[in-house]
Protein backbone atom coordinates (compact mmCIF):
# COMPACT_ATOMS: atom_id res chain seq x y z
CA UNK A 1 0.00 0.00 0.00
CA UNK A 2 2.86 2.35 0.88
CA UNK A 3 4.49 1.88 -2.52
CA UNK A 4 1.17 2.58 -4.26
CA UNK A 5 0.77 5.80 -2.28
CA UNK A 6 4.31 6.85 -3.15
CA UNK A 7 3.62 6.28 -6.87
CA UNK A 8 0.39 8.26 -6.62
CA UNK A 9 2.14 11.08 -4.75
CA UNK A 10 4.93 11.16 -7.32
CA UNK A 11 2.37 11.34 -10.12
CA UNK A 12 0.51 14.16 -8.38
CA UNK A 13 3.71 16.13 -7.80
CA UNK A 14 4.78 15.64 -11.40
CA UNK A 15 1.36 16.69 -12.65
CA UNK A 16 1.12 19.71 -10.38
CA UNK A 17 4.62 21.12 -10.67
CA UNK A 18 6.12 19.65 -13.84
CA UNK A 19 9.69 18.54 -14.29
CA UNK A 20 12.14 21.42 -14.25
CA UNK A 21 14.82 19.33 -15.98
CA UNK A 22 12.60 18.77 -18.99
CA UNK A 23 10.87 22.13 -18.99
CA UNK A 24 7.63 20.22 -18.59
CA UNK A 25 4.29 21.97 -18.61
CA UNK A 26 2.02 21.77 -15.60
CA UNK A 27 -0.14 19.21 -17.38
CA UNK A 28 1.12 16.31 -19.45
CA UNK A 29 0.73 16.38 -23.19
CA UNK A 30 -1.64 13.63 -24.32
CA UNK A 31 -1.10 11.54 -27.44
CA UNK A 32 -3.69 8.91 -28.35
CA UNK A 33 -2.61 6.65 -31.20
CA UNK A 34 -5.51 4.64 -32.62
CA UNK A 35 -4.60 2.16 -35.35
CA UNK A 36 -7.18 0.63 -37.65
CA UNK A 37 -8.05 -3.10 -37.66
CA UNK A 38 -4.95 -4.34 -35.82
CA UNK A 39 -5.31 -7.46 -33.70
CA UNK A 40 -4.17 -8.16 -30.15
CA UNK A 41 -1.87 -10.88 -31.49
CA UNK A 42 -0.12 -8.58 -33.97
CA UNK A 43 1.98 -6.99 -31.22
CA UNK A 44 4.98 -9.15 -30.33
CA UNK A 45 4.96 -7.97 -26.71
CA UNK A 46 1.45 -9.40 -26.38
CA UNK A 47 1.98 -12.47 -28.53
CA UNK A 48 5.44 -14.06 -28.43
CA UNK A 49 4.36 -16.25 -31.34
CA UNK A 50 3.70 -13.26 -33.59
CA UNK A 51 5.31 -13.48 -37.01
CA UNK A 52 5.36 -9.68 -37.28
CA UNK A 53 8.21 -7.65 -35.74
CA UNK A 54 6.85 -4.64 -33.82
CA UNK A 55 9.91 -3.18 -32.05
CA UNK A 56 8.42 0.26 -31.42
CA UNK A 57 5.20 -1.09 -29.92
CA UNK A 58 7.24 -3.56 -27.89
CA UNK A 59 9.28 -0.65 -26.57
CA UNK A 60 6.10 1.20 -25.66
CA UNK A 61 4.89 -1.88 -23.79
CA UNK A 62 8.20 -2.23 -21.94
CA UNK A 63 8.22 1.44 -20.95
CA UNK A 64 4.56 1.58 -20.00
CA UNK A 65 1.58 -0.38 -18.72
CA UNK A 66 -0.18 -3.13 -20.69
CA UNK A 67 -3.93 -3.58 -20.24
CA UNK A 68 -4.67 -7.20 -21.15
CA UNK A 69 -8.48 -6.93 -20.98
CA UNK A 70 -9.21 -3.71 -22.90
CA UNK A 71 -12.15 -3.43 -25.28
CA UNK A 72 -13.27 -1.19 -28.08
CA UNK A 73 -16.77 0.26 -27.64
CA UNK A 74 -17.87 -1.80 -30.63
CA UNK A 75 -16.34 -4.39 -32.89
CA UNK A 76 -15.99 -2.14 -35.93
CA UNK A 77 -14.89 1.39 -36.85
CA UNK A 78 -17.75 3.78 -36.15
CA UNK A 79 -18.90 2.63 -32.67
CA UNK A 80 -15.36 2.29 -31.36
CA UNK A 81 -14.49 5.85 -32.42
CA UNK A 82 -17.77 7.21 -31.13
CA UNK A 83 -17.10 5.61 -27.74
CA UNK A 84 -13.57 6.98 -27.55
CA UNK A 85 -14.66 10.48 -28.57
CA UNK A 86 -17.80 10.71 -26.42
CA UNK A 87 -17.57 8.09 -23.65
CA UNK A 88 -20.92 6.70 -24.80
CA UNK A 89 -22.13 3.60 -26.61
CA UNK A 90 -22.98 4.27 -30.25
CA UNK A 91 -26.16 2.20 -30.16
CA UNK A 92 -27.68 5.02 -28.10
CA UNK A 93 -27.49 7.30 -31.18
CA UNK A 94 -29.81 7.70 -34.17
CA UNK A 95 -27.62 5.17 -36.00
CA UNK A 96 -28.79 2.45 -33.63
CA UNK A 97 -27.56 -1.05 -32.92
CA UNK A 98 -25.20 -2.40 -35.57
CA UNK A 99 -25.41 0.80 -37.60
CA UNK A 100 -22.63 2.04 -39.83
CA UNK A 101 -22.09 5.42 -41.45
CA UNK A 102 -22.59 5.62 -45.19
CA UNK A 103 -20.14 7.75 -47.16
CA UNK A 104 -22.24 10.93 -47.07
CA UNK A 105 -24.73 10.26 -44.28
CA UNK A 106 -23.77 13.32 -42.25
CA UNK A 107 -22.39 13.74 -38.76
CA UNK A 108 -23.10 11.24 -35.98
CA UNK A 109 -22.16 13.05 -32.76
CA UNK A 110 -25.18 14.88 -31.42
CA UNK A 111 -25.28 18.72 -31.27
CA UNK A 112 -24.14 19.90 -27.87
CA UNK A 113 -22.51 16.61 -26.87
CA UNK A 114 -19.05 17.20 -25.42
CA UNK A 115 -16.21 15.23 -26.94
CA UNK A 116 -12.80 14.38 -25.58
CA UNK A 117 -11.42 17.34 -27.55
CA UNK A 118 -14.01 19.77 -26.15
CA UNK A 119 -13.24 18.67 -22.61
CA UNK A 120 -9.46 18.84 -22.98
CA UNK A 121 -9.73 22.19 -24.73
CA UNK A 122 -11.69 23.42 -21.70
CA UNK A 123 -8.89 22.03 -19.53
CA UNK A 124 -6.35 24.21 -21.33
CA UNK A 125 -5.12 21.89 -24.07
CA UNK A 126 -4.32 22.73 -27.68
CA UNK A 127 -6.24 20.02 -29.52
CA UNK A 128 -5.55 18.26 -32.80
CA UNK A 129 -6.75 15.38 -34.92
CA UNK A 130 -4.62 13.71 -37.56
CA UNK A 131 -6.01 10.74 -39.45
CA UNK A 132 -9.31 8.93 -39.89
CA UNK A 133 -12.41 10.72 -38.60
CA UNK A 134 -15.30 8.39 -39.59
CA UNK A 135 -17.92 10.17 -37.50
CA UNK A 136 -19.53 11.77 -40.53
CA UNK A 137 -19.15 15.06 -42.34
CA UNK A 138 -21.94 17.41 -43.39
CA UNK A 139 -20.81 18.40 -46.87
CA UNK A 140 -22.03 21.62 -48.43
CA UNK A 141 -24.50 20.92 -51.23
CA UNK A 142 -25.23 23.04 -54.27
CA UNK A 143 -28.91 22.43 -53.55
CA UNK A 144 -29.89 21.95 -49.92
CA UNK A 145 -33.04 20.12 -51.03
CA UNK A 146 -30.77 17.16 -51.79
CA UNK A 147 -29.84 16.77 -48.09
CA UNK A 148 -32.44 14.15 -47.24
CA UNK A 149 -31.54 12.02 -50.26
CA UNK A 150 -27.81 12.11 -49.55
CA UNK A 151 -28.41 11.00 -45.96
CA UNK A 152 -30.56 7.98 -46.77
CA UNK A 153 -28.77 6.64 -49.86
CA UNK A 154 -25.83 4.50 -48.65
CA UNK A 155 -24.31 4.38 -52.13
CA UNK A 156 -24.83 8.00 -53.07
CA UNK A 157 -22.81 8.66 -56.22
CA UNK A 158 -24.16 11.98 -57.53
CA UNK A 159 -20.99 13.80 -56.58
CA UNK A 160 -21.88 16.78 -58.78
CA UNK A 161 -24.47 17.73 -56.16
CA UNK A 162 -21.72 18.18 -53.53
CA UNK A 163 -19.80 21.43 -53.30
CA UNK A 164 -16.37 20.03 -52.44
CA UNK A 165 -14.78 23.42 -53.20
CA UNK A 166 -16.43 24.98 -50.15
CA UNK A 167 -15.72 24.17 -46.50
CA UNK A 168 -17.87 21.40 -45.05
CA UNK A 169 -20.78 22.63 -42.98
CA UNK A 170 -19.75 20.38 -40.13
CA UNK A 171 -16.71 18.22 -39.45
CA UNK A 172 -13.94 17.56 -36.89
CA UNK A 173 -13.34 21.26 -36.30
CA UNK A 174 -16.86 21.53 -34.87
CA UNK A 175 -16.14 18.92 -32.20
CA UNK A 176 -13.34 20.62 -30.30
CA UNK A 177 -10.36 20.04 -32.59
CA UNK A 178 -8.52 23.32 -33.08
CA UNK A 179 -6.60 21.67 -35.91
CA UNK A 180 -7.51 18.65 -38.00
CA UNK A 181 -6.04 16.90 -41.01
CA UNK A 182 -7.02 13.54 -42.36
CA UNK A 183 -9.68 11.52 -44.14
CA UNK A 184 -13.44 11.57 -43.73
CA UNK A 185 -13.51 7.81 -43.37
CA UNK A 186 -11.44 4.74 -44.19
CA UNK A 187 -8.75 4.95 -46.84
CA UNK A 188 -10.97 3.52 -49.57
CA UNK A 189 -14.11 5.53 -48.74
CA UNK A 190 -15.43 8.54 -50.63
CA UNK A 191 -14.19 11.14 -51.05
CA UNK A 192 -10.62 9.88 -51.43
CA UNK A 193 -9.19 13.21 -50.36
CA UNK A 194 -7.54 14.93 -47.41
CA UNK A 195 -9.53 17.34 -45.25
CA UNK A 196 -7.76 20.08 -43.35
CA UNK A 197 -9.87 22.04 -40.91
CA UNK A 198 -13.12 20.92 -42.56
CA UNK A 199 -11.99 21.66 -46.10
CA UNK A 200 -10.58 19.34 -48.75
CA UNK A 201 -7.00 20.26 -49.61
CA UNK A 202 -7.59 19.33 -53.26
CA UNK A 203 -11.06 19.12 -54.80
CA UNK A 204 -11.64 15.48 -55.84
CA UNK A 205 -12.30 15.09 -59.56
CA UNK A 206 -10.77 11.74 -60.59
CA UNK A 207 -12.69 8.50 -60.94
CA UNK A 208 -11.21 5.13 -60.02
CA UNK A 209 -10.59 4.48 -63.70
CA UNK A 210 -8.79 7.83 -63.94
CA UNK A 211 -6.60 6.85 -60.98
CA UNK A 212 -5.63 3.56 -62.63
CA UNK A 213 -4.71 5.44 -65.80
CA UNK A 214 -2.79 8.11 -63.87
CA UNK A 215 -0.98 5.98 -61.28
CA UNK A 216 -1.00 2.54 -62.88
CA UNK A 217 -3.00 1.04 -59.99
CA UNK A 218 -5.82 1.87 -57.60
CA UNK A 219 -6.54 -0.21 -54.52
CA UNK A 220 -9.65 1.67 -53.46
CA UNK A 221 -13.24 1.14 -54.58
CA UNK A 222 -14.36 0.95 -58.18
CA UNK A 223 -16.61 3.97 -57.64
CA UNK A 224 -14.29 6.40 -55.86
CA UNK A 225 -14.04 10.13 -56.41
CA UNK A 226 -10.37 10.99 -55.86
CA UNK A 227 -8.28 14.11 -55.36
CA UNK A 228 -5.24 14.45 -57.59
CA UNK A 229 -2.15 13.43 -55.64
CA UNK A 230 -4.10 11.21 -53.22
CA UNK A 231 -2.54 7.77 -53.50
CA UNK A 232 -2.63 4.78 -51.18
CA UNK A 233 1.17 4.66 -51.09
CA UNK A 234 1.40 8.15 -49.67
CA UNK A 235 -1.56 8.03 -47.30
CA UNK A 236 0.17 6.56 -44.24
CA UNK A 237 3.43 8.57 -44.66
CA UNK A 238 1.47 11.81 -45.18
CA UNK A 239 -0.49 11.33 -41.97
CA UNK A 240 2.73 10.40 -40.16
CA UNK A 241 4.37 13.62 -41.32
CA UNK A 242 1.34 15.67 -40.24
CA UNK A 243 1.22 14.05 -36.79
CA UNK A 244 4.92 14.77 -36.19
CA UNK A 245 4.43 18.29 -37.55
CA UNK A 246 1.54 18.94 -35.15
CA UNK A 247 3.58 17.79 -32.16
CA UNK A 248 6.58 19.89 -33.14
CA UNK A 249 4.57 23.01 -33.98
CA UNK A 250 2.53 22.78 -30.79
CA UNK A 251 5.67 22.32 -28.68
CA UNK A 252 7.67 25.12 -30.28
CA UNK A 253 4.93 27.72 -30.68
CA UNK A 254 2.96 26.96 -27.49
CA UNK A 255 5.64 25.97 -24.96
CA UNK A 256 3.42 26.84 -22.00
CA UNK A 257 0.34 25.02 -23.26
CA UNK A 258 -0.02 21.23 -23.28
CA UNK A 259 -1.30 19.57 -26.43
CA UNK A 260 -3.72 16.75 -27.10
CA UNK A 261 -3.31 14.85 -30.35
CA UNK A 262 -5.73 12.18 -31.50
CA UNK A 263 -3.65 10.36 -34.12
CA UNK A 264 -6.06 7.98 -35.85
CA UNK A 265 -3.94 5.99 -38.27
CA UNK A 266 -5.58 4.47 -41.35
CA UNK A 267 -3.46 1.30 -41.31
CA UNK A 268 -3.43 -1.69 -41.32
CA UNK A 269 -7.06 -1.40 -42.54
CA UNK A 270 -7.60 -2.20 -46.19
CA UNK A 271 -6.34 -1.41 -48.77
CA UNK A 272 -3.34 -3.40 -47.61
CA UNK A 273 -0.61 -1.65 -49.55
CA UNK A 274 2.72 -1.66 -47.68
CA UNK A 275 5.35 0.55 -49.24
CA UNK A 276 8.32 -1.10 -50.94
CA UNK A 277 10.72 -0.52 -48.04
CA UNK A 278 8.51 -2.71 -45.80
CA UNK A 279 7.78 -5.49 -48.28
CA UNK A 280 9.00 -8.83 -46.93
CA UNK A 281 9.80 -7.41 -43.48
CA UNK A 282 7.38 -9.77 -41.76
CA UNK A 283 6.59 -13.46 -41.99
CA UNK A 284 2.87 -12.82 -42.40
CA UNK A 285 2.51 -11.65 -45.98
CA UNK A 286 1.32 -8.24 -47.14
CA UNK A 287 -0.77 -7.69 -44.01
CA UNK A 288 2.19 -8.40 -41.76
CA UNK A 289 4.34 -5.99 -43.78
CA UNK A 290 1.67 -3.31 -43.41
CA UNK A 291 1.71 -3.81 -39.64
CA UNK A 292 5.51 -3.39 -39.75
CA UNK A 293 4.98 -0.10 -41.59
CA UNK A 294 2.39 0.95 -39.02
CA UNK A 295 4.82 0.15 -36.19
CA UNK A 296 7.52 2.19 -37.97
CA UNK A 297 5.31 5.29 -37.96
CA UNK A 298 4.41 4.79 -34.30
CA UNK A 299 8.17 4.82 -33.72
CA UNK A 300 8.53 8.05 -35.71
CA UNK A 301 6.20 9.99 -33.45
CA UNK A 302 7.69 8.46 -30.29
CA UNK A 303 11.11 9.55 -31.55
CA UNK A 304 9.72 13.03 -32.20
CA UNK A 305 8.67 13.30 -28.55
CA UNK A 306 12.19 12.35 -27.48
CA UNK A 307 13.80 14.72 -29.98
CA UNK A 308 11.73 17.64 -28.62
CA UNK A 309 12.57 16.75 -25.01
CA UNK A 310 8.91 16.22 -24.07
CA UNK A 311 8.88 12.43 -23.80
CA UNK A 312 8.72 12.47 -20.00
CA UNK A 313 5.85 14.92 -19.96
CA UNK A 314 3.67 13.16 -22.51
CA UNK A 315 1.10 10.49 -21.75
CA UNK A 316 0.95 8.13 -24.73
CA UNK A 317 -1.99 5.79 -25.18
CA UNK A 318 -1.87 3.24 -28.00
CA UNK A 319 -4.74 0.99 -29.06
CA UNK A 320 -6.68 -0.37 -32.03
CA UNK A 321 -10.26 0.46 -33.01
CA UNK A 322 -11.27 -3.22 -33.15
CA UNK A 323 -9.94 -6.63 -34.03
CA UNK A 324 -8.43 -7.61 -37.37
CA UNK A 325 -10.17 -8.75 -40.53
CA UNK A 326 -10.22 -12.46 -41.36
CA UNK A 327 -7.99 -12.29 -44.40
CA UNK A 328 -8.45 -15.99 -45.24
CA UNK A 329 -12.23 -15.88 -45.52
CA UNK A 330 -13.66 -13.84 -48.37
CA UNK A 331 -11.29 -10.90 -48.05
CA UNK A 332 -11.36 -8.60 -51.10
CA UNK A 333 -8.28 -9.52 -53.13
CA UNK A 334 -8.33 -6.20 -54.99
CA UNK A 335 -7.52 -4.42 -51.71
CA UNK A 336 -4.29 -6.33 -51.12
CA UNK A 337 -0.93 -5.78 -52.74
CA UNK A 338 0.74 -9.16 -52.42
CA UNK A 339 -0.10 -12.43 -50.71
CA UNK A 340 -3.10 -12.54 -48.36
CA UNK A 341 -2.16 -15.76 -46.58
CA UNK A 342 -1.63 -15.54 -42.81
CA UNK A 343 1.38 -17.91 -42.69
CA UNK A 344 0.40 -19.38 -39.34
CA UNK A 345 0.21 -15.94 -37.72
CA UNK A 346 -2.57 -15.45 -35.16
CA UNK A 347 -3.69 -11.82 -35.47
CA UNK A 348 -6.22 -12.25 -32.67
CA UNK A 349 -3.75 -13.98 -30.37
CA UNK A 350 -5.47 -16.46 -28.06
CA UNK A 351 -8.97 -15.20 -28.88
CA UNK A 352 -11.62 -16.41 -31.30
CA UNK A 353 -13.49 -14.11 -33.68
CA UNK A 354 -12.63 -11.20 -35.95
CA UNK A 355 -13.60 -7.61 -36.64
CA UNK A 356 -17.39 -7.06 -36.40
CA UNK A 357 -17.81 -10.20 -34.22
CA UNK A 358 -18.89 -10.52 -30.59
CA UNK A 359 -16.14 -13.02 -29.78
CA UNK A 360 -13.17 -11.51 -27.94
CA UNK A 361 -11.08 -11.29 -31.11
CA UNK A 362 -13.51 -8.72 -32.48
CA UNK A 363 -13.15 -6.12 -29.74
CA UNK A 364 -10.41 -7.07 -27.25
CA UNK A 365 -7.56 -4.88 -28.42
CA UNK A 366 -3.93 -4.02 -27.62
CA UNK A 367 -3.92 -1.18 -25.09
CA UNK A 368 -0.61 0.34 -23.98
CA UNK A 369 -0.16 3.45 -21.81
CA UNK A 370 3.16 5.20 -21.12
CA UNK A 371 3.88 8.19 -18.89
CA UNK A 372 7.55 8.02 -17.87
CA UNK A 373 8.21 8.51 -14.19
CA UNK A 374 4.52 8.44 -13.31
CA UNK A 375 3.10 5.16 -14.61
CA UNK A 376 5.16 2.19 -13.47
CA UNK A 377 6.96 0.69 -16.48
CA UNK A 378 6.91 -2.95 -17.51
CA UNK A 379 3.72 -3.97 -15.74
CA UNK A 380 0.47 -5.46 -16.97
CA UNK A 381 -3.04 -4.95 -15.67
CA UNK A 382 -5.98 -7.33 -16.10
CA UNK A 383 -8.67 -4.82 -15.11
CA UNK A 384 -11.46 -4.84 -17.69
CA UNK A 385 -11.72 -1.45 -19.41
CA UNK A 386 -13.54 -0.08 -22.46
CA UNK A 387 -12.94 2.94 -24.72
CA UNK A 388 -15.81 4.80 -22.98
CA UNK A 389 -13.53 5.02 -19.94
CA UNK A 390 -10.84 7.14 -21.57
CA UNK A 391 -12.62 10.48 -21.09
CA UNK A 392 -13.39 9.93 -17.37
CA UNK A 393 -9.80 8.78 -16.83
CA UNK A 394 -8.29 11.87 -18.43
CA UNK A 395 -10.70 14.12 -16.58
CA UNK A 396 -9.77 12.56 -13.23
CA UNK A 397 -6.12 12.99 -14.17
CA UNK A 398 -6.87 16.67 -14.87
CA UNK A 399 -8.79 17.13 -11.64
CA UNK A 400 -11.98 18.02 -13.49
CA UNK A 401 -15.51 16.78 -12.88
CA UNK A 402 -17.90 15.48 -15.52
CA UNK A 403 -21.59 16.30 -15.65
CA UNK A 404 -24.13 13.49 -15.90
CA UNK A 405 -24.72 14.11 -19.61
CA UNK A 406 -21.07 13.56 -20.57
CA UNK A 407 -19.30 10.21 -21.04
CA UNK A 408 -22.17 8.54 -19.20
CA UNK A 409 -21.11 5.03 -20.19
CA UNK A 410 -17.54 5.46 -18.95
CA UNK A 411 -15.78 4.97 -15.62
CA UNK A 412 -12.30 6.26 -14.80
CA UNK A 413 -9.49 3.71 -14.61
CA UNK A 414 -7.01 6.34 -13.39
CA UNK A 415 -6.38 4.40 -10.14
CA UNK A 416 -5.25 1.45 -12.27
CA UNK A 417 -2.81 3.69 -14.17
CA UNK A 418 -1.34 4.89 -10.91
CA UNK A 419 -1.14 1.39 -9.44
CA UNK A 420 -3.46 2.45 -6.64
CA UNK A 421 -6.25 -0.03 -7.42
CA UNK A 422 -6.57 -2.70 -10.09
CA UNK A 423 -9.86 -4.51 -9.51
CA UNK A 424 -11.46 -7.00 -11.86
CA UNK A 425 -13.43 -4.06 -13.29
CA UNK A 426 -14.54 -0.56 -12.34
CA UNK A 427 -17.83 -1.27 -14.15
CA UNK A 428 -20.82 -3.24 -12.98
CA UNK A 429 -20.72 -4.64 -16.52
CA UNK A 430 -19.74 -3.65 -20.06
CA UNK A 431 -21.81 -4.11 -23.21
CA UNK A 432 -20.62 -5.46 -26.56
CA UNK A 433 -22.41 -4.89 -29.87
CA UNK A 434 -21.52 -6.33 -33.25
CA UNK A 435 -22.12 -5.14 -36.80
CA UNK A 436 -25.33 -7.14 -37.24
CA UNK A 437 -26.80 -5.50 -34.12
CA UNK A 438 -26.51 -8.43 -31.70
CA UNK A 439 -25.73 -7.60 -28.07
CA UNK A 440 -23.58 -9.27 -25.43
CA UNK A 441 -22.85 -8.30 -21.81
CA UNK A 442 -19.72 -8.99 -19.81
CA UNK A 443 -19.64 -9.08 -16.01
CA UNK A 444 -16.49 -10.36 -14.42
CA UNK A 445 -15.53 -13.52 -16.27
CA UNK A 446 -19.08 -14.21 -17.47
CA UNK A 447 -20.14 -13.15 -20.94
CA UNK A 448 -23.71 -13.54 -22.18
CA UNK A 449 -24.63 -13.20 -25.86
CA UNK A 450 -28.30 -12.62 -26.70
CA UNK A 451 -29.03 -14.12 -30.11
CA UNK A 452 -32.03 -13.07 -32.15
CA UNK A 453 -32.71 -9.41 -31.25
CA UNK A 454 -30.73 -7.00 -33.43
CA UNK A 455 -32.15 -3.66 -32.31
CA UNK A 456 -32.57 -2.00 -28.94
CA UNK A 457 -36.35 -2.30 -29.23
CA UNK A 458 -36.14 -6.02 -30.01
CA UNK A 459 -33.74 -6.60 -27.12
CA UNK A 460 -36.14 -4.93 -24.69
CA UNK A 461 -39.12 -6.91 -26.04
CA UNK A 462 -39.59 -9.85 -23.67
CA UNK A 463 -41.75 -11.59 -26.27
CA UNK A 464 -39.30 -11.28 -29.15
CA UNK A 465 -39.48 -14.63 -30.98
CA UNK A 466 -36.56 -16.98 -31.34
CA UNK A 467 -34.34 -15.42 -28.67
CA UNK A 468 -31.55 -17.69 -27.45
CA UNK A 469 -28.51 -17.32 -25.24
CA UNK A 470 -24.87 -18.30 -25.11
CA UNK A 471 -22.93 -17.99 -21.84
CA UNK A 472 -19.17 -18.31 -21.50
CA UNK A 473 -16.85 -18.22 -18.51
CA UNK A 474 -13.77 -16.49 -19.89
CA UNK A 475 -11.66 -17.39 -16.85
CA UNK A 476 -11.28 -20.95 -18.11
CA UNK A 477 -12.63 -20.66 -21.66
CA UNK A 478 -10.94 -17.69 -23.34
CA UNK A 479 -11.64 -19.19 -26.78
CA UNK A 480 -15.39 -19.22 -26.04
CA UNK A 481 -15.93 -22.86 -26.96
CA UNK A 482 -18.01 -24.13 -24.01
CA UNK A 483 -21.55 -22.74 -23.70
CA UNK A 484 -22.64 -23.04 -20.05
CA UNK A 485 -26.04 -21.33 -20.38
CA UNK A 486 -28.00 -24.52 -19.66
CA UNK A 487 -25.99 -25.26 -16.53
CA UNK A 488 -26.51 -21.73 -15.19
CA UNK A 489 -29.97 -20.48 -16.21
CA UNK A 490 -30.02 -18.18 -13.19
CA UNK A 491 -26.97 -16.34 -14.52
CA UNK A 492 -28.61 -15.99 -17.93
CA UNK A 493 -31.66 -14.41 -16.30
CA UNK A 494 -29.54 -12.14 -14.12
CA UNK A 495 -27.27 -10.92 -16.92
CA UNK A 496 -30.14 -10.41 -19.35
CA UNK A 497 -31.93 -8.23 -16.79
CA UNK A 498 -28.74 -6.24 -16.22
CA UNK A 499 -28.18 -5.79 -19.96
CA UNK A 500 -31.72 -4.46 -20.40
CA UNK A 501 -31.30 -2.11 -17.45
CA UNK A 502 -28.07 -0.69 -18.92
CA UNK A 503 -29.61 -0.29 -22.36
CA UNK A 504 -32.71 1.39 -20.95
CA UNK A 505 -30.59 3.68 -18.80
CA UNK A 506 -29.39 5.73 -21.80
Amino acid sequence: MRSALLILLAGWLFFATGSAADGATQKPNILIILVDDMGYGDVTALNPGSRIPTPHLDRLAQEGLIFTDAHASGSYCVPSRYGLLTGRYMWRTWLGSGGNLANFAGTLIEPGRKTIANLLEDAGYFTGLVGKWHQGVDWKLHDENERELIQVDPNYQNFAKIDFASPALKGPKDYGFAYSFGTAGSAEMNPAAFLENNRVTVVPTLSSADAVETYGEWYGRDDNIIAKGYTMDQLVPTLSNKACEFVETATRTRPDQPFFLYYAMTSPHNPIVPNAEFTGKSEAGAYGDFVVETDHHVGRILDKLAELGIEKNTLVLFTSDNGPVNRTNGYAEKWVRGDTAVYGHDSTGPFRGWKSNLEEGGHRVPFLVRWPGVIQAGESCSTTIVFNDIIPTLMEMSGRDLDKETAEDGVSFYPALMGEARPESFHEAIVHNQSNGTFAIRQGALKLTVKGPKTVADLLDAAFPGTSFVLYNLSDDIEELNDISREHPEKVTELLALLKRIVQGG
